[in-house]
C-alpha cells in the first residue's frame, strides 16, 4: 500500500509505518529539498562541501547527465539515470563529485552568487582540480595543481578558478541546493563560461556582463548544483 504526500511542488510515492498512533514517512531528504528548491531554497552550499553538477535540462536525455571529469577531458555521465543523488548514489557515483572551495572563505562559510570558487575532484584527490585554459577549443579537464587554494594561489593557479552565478539567488546572497548555476571563467575577454558541446566541456563565450542567458535551464552553460546532505 502506498500513500501520497504533496509538500510544495513535491509529490511522490512514500513508504510509511504506523507505531503508537504515530505515522512515520520514509522520504529521501534529497527528494524533499529538490522538490522545494524553487520556492523554498535550502540548504546553503558552503565552502568545503561535496557537490555535484547536473546539466540543467528539464526534460530529455540531458536531464540525467552530470559533469564528469578525467585527466584528459570532462564529459557528461549518468548516475543510474538519476536527476538527484541520494545518500547511496553519493558513494556509488563518487566519480561525479567535487569539493567546492571559495576564495577568501573557510570551510562551512556560505558560497554566494558571484564568488570565485575552485572545484577539486573527489575521484582523483584534492590536488586535482577542474582546469580550463584560455583556448575555447581545448577540453576542460582535471589537472594536478595544489591540494589547498589559499592566498596568492588564486592568482597563481587562475586556470582552476571560476565565478559561480546562480539564477535563483541575487548576487552576493547564498547559492543553495538545487539552484541553477553557471561557472564563468576569467579568460577569453571575460565572457567564457563552462560550456557543454558534443559530450565535452570547454570555456566558451556566453556573456561578459549578464548571467541571465548563461545560468539558465535548457542551455549548455547551465547546471543544477547539489550537495551531499549526509
Amino acid at each position: 500500500m502506498a500513500i501520497y504526500l504533496a509538500v510544495g511542488v513535491y509529490s511522490a510515492s512514500i513508504a510509511y509505518s504506523v507505531s503508537n498512533d504515530k505515522l512515520t514517512l520514509n522520504i529521501p531528504i534529497e527528494d524533499v529539498w529538490d522538490g522545494l528548491s524553487q520556492g523554498h531554497r535550502y540548504p546553503i552550499i558552503n565552502s568545503g562541501d561535496t557537490i555535484a553538477l547536473r546539466l540543467a535540462f528539464t526534460s530529455g536525455g540531458y536531464s540525467t547527465q552530470w559533469l564528469h571529469c578525467h585527466k584528459s577531458h570532462c564529459d557528461r555521465h549518468t548516475c543510474q539515470s538519476r536527476t538527484i543523488l541520494t545518500s547511496t548514489e553519493w558513494s556509488s557515483c563518487s566519480s561525479l563529485t567535487f569539493t567546492i572551495t571559495a576564495k577568501g572563505k573557510t570551510d562551512r562559510e556560505p558560497i554566494n552568487s558571484g564568488d570565485t570558487v575552485s572545484l577539486s575532484s573527489n575521484q582523483y584527490g584534492s590536488s586535482y582540480r577542474l582546469y580550463c585554459n584560455a583556448s575555447s577549443n581545448a577540453h576542460c579537464r582535471i589537472e594536478s595543481v595544489t591540494s589547498s587554494m589559499a592566498g596568492h594561489d588564486w592568482l597563481t593557479y587562475s586556470y582552476v578558478t571560476f565565478e559561480i552565478y546562480s539564477k535563483n539567488a541575487d548576487d552576493g546572497t547564498p547559492v543553495q541546493y538545487g539552484d541553477v548555476v553557471g561557472l564563468k571563467y576569467p579568460y577569453s575577454s571575460n565572457s567564457a563560461w563552462l560550456t557543454h558541446y558534443s559530450n565535452r566541456f570547454y570555456p566558451r563565450s556566453c556573456s561578459s556582463g549578464s548571467k541571465t542567458s548563461c545560468a539558465a535551464e535548457n542551455t549548455h552553460t547551465g547546471f543544477k548544483i547539489f550537495k551531499k546532505l549526509s
